[in-house]
C-alpha cells in the first residue's frame, strides 16, 4: 500500500518533541491499508508512528484506549507511547496520529503447526479479556456493510453474489452465539514471531465486540489458507491452541465452516470496496473474487470431514 501522508524531517521533529523523543533517523512501513506509518530510530530503541488517513479522532482515542487495556491484562500487542500531557493520541495536519513502541519481530506468510497453536492460545487469551464499552457491536465490513455494495452497478455478478451471501448468512447465523473482544482482521501479517516464537499480535483498527467464532474464522481464512482452499491441518493446530484456553460450545464448533466462509466473504466485500470504490486502482479491481472463490470453497468442504478433521472429539 501507499504511504498516504508524506512527512518530512521538519514534520517529524514536530510531532517528537511532543513526546520527548530524539530521532535520529526515520524511514516509511509499507503495508498499511488506510494509514500511513513510520519507523523512528533513536539511539535507545525504535518507535513506529503512525497516521491516520481514514479514521476520525474519536476513533483513534477509542483505539489508543484498547491498546492500554491490552498492556494492562499483559496481552502481547503494541504498546502507545503518552505525550507530555500523557494523551496517546494527537492530531497533526488534521489528522490522528499514535507512535508506539516498535516490536521487533518478523512476518511469516506460511506458519508451522506449533506457530499455529501459540496464534490459537493468544486469541484465546484475547477473548478472555472483559469487553470495553465503546467498541463497535459490530464488524466493520460484516454482514451490515455488505447491503450497501449490493446495488452499486460495478460487478453485477459479484454484487448478485454478495447480496445471496448476506441473506444466506442472515437467517443463518445464530444470534446467541458468544461474543467477545475481537481483533477482526487476525492475517498472517498482524503476526509478529521472533525465531518462530510468538512475539505479538498486531493492527488492532477492526477490533470490535462481535461472535468469537468470527475472529476463528477470519483466523482461519488469514492463516491457514491453502492457494483456493483451507489447509485442515492448519485449521486442527490453530483451533487446538485456541481451546487449549477456551473450549468452543457445541454450537460454535458446528458453525466454524460458516464463519469461515463467511470471513472470506467480508473480506472480499472489503476488497471491492477498496480497489473499485475507494481508490479505484485498476491492477486489482478484481481482487475481491479471490475471496469469494475461497468463501465458496470453504462452504463446500464436507461438513462433517471438517468436523472430524478439525476437532477431536
Amino acid at each position: 500500500m501507499a504511504t498516504y501522508t508524506q512527512l518530512s524531517q521538519t514534520d517529524i521533529d514536530y510531532i517528537t518533541k511532543e513526546y520527548n523523543l530524539d530521532i535520529e533517523s526515520f524511514s516509511s512501513i509499507d503495508g498499511g491499508a488506510g494509514n500511513s506509518s513510520y519507523r523512528l530510530c533513536s539511539n535507545e530503541r525504535d518507535f513506529v508512528l503512525t497516521v491516520f488517513d481514514e479514521k476520525s479522532y474519536e476513533e483513534v482515542l477509542y483505539l489508543g484506549e484498547l491498546l492500554l487495556l491490552l498492556q494492562e491484562y499483559h496481552f502481547s500487542a503494541t504498546v502507545p507511547l503518552r505525550l507530555r500531557d500523557s494523551s496517546v493520541v494527537t492530531q497533526y495536519l488534521n489528522k490522528p496520529l499514535m507512535i508506539k513502541e516498535y516490536i521487533y519481530g518478523t512476518v511469516y506468510e506460511e506458519l508451522d503447526k506449533n506457530m499455529l497453536g501459540s496464534i490459537g492460545r493468544n486469541l484465546a487469551k484475547l477473548h478472555l479479556i472483559p469487553i470495553p464499552h465503546y467498541l463497535p457491536k459490530q464488524h466493520s465490513y460484516g454482514l451490515e456493510f455488505f447491503s450497501s455494495l449490493t446495488r452499486v452497478g460495478i460487478d453485477p455478478q459479484y454484487e448478485v453474489w454478495l447480496e445471496e451471501q448476506l441473506d444466506i448468512l442472515t437467517q443463518s447465523i445464530p444470534i446467541d452465539l458468544p461474543k467477545a473482544l475481537i481483533h477482526g482482521d487476525l492475517f498472517y501479517d498482524n503476526v509478529l514471531f521472533l525465531e518462530k516464537k510468538f512475539q505479538a499480535i498486531i493492527d488492532f483498527e477492526e477490533a470490535c465486540n462481535y461472535y468469537r467464532v468470527f475472529d476463528l474464522g477470519m483466523a482461519i481464512v488469514g492463516l491457514c489458507r491453502d492457494g483456493k482452499s483451507i489447509d485442515l491441518n492448519k485449521v486442527e493446530a490453530l483451533v487446538g491452541g485456541y481451546q487449549e484456553i477456551i473450549e468452543l460450545e457445541l454450537r460454535e464448533r458446528e458453525s466454524l465452516q460458516m464463519f469461515s466462509s463467511y470471513a472470506a466473504t467480508a473480506t472480499s466485500s472489503w476488497r471491492f470496496w477498496k480497489y473499485n470504490i475507494d481508490l479505484k486502482e485498476s491492477d486489482n479491481f478484481r481482487k475481491h473474487w479471490d475471496m469469494a472463490e475461497l468463501s465458496q470453497n470453504i462452504s463446500a468442504i464436507d461438513k462433517e470431514r471438517f468436523m472430524q478433521r478439525v476437532f477431536t472429539l
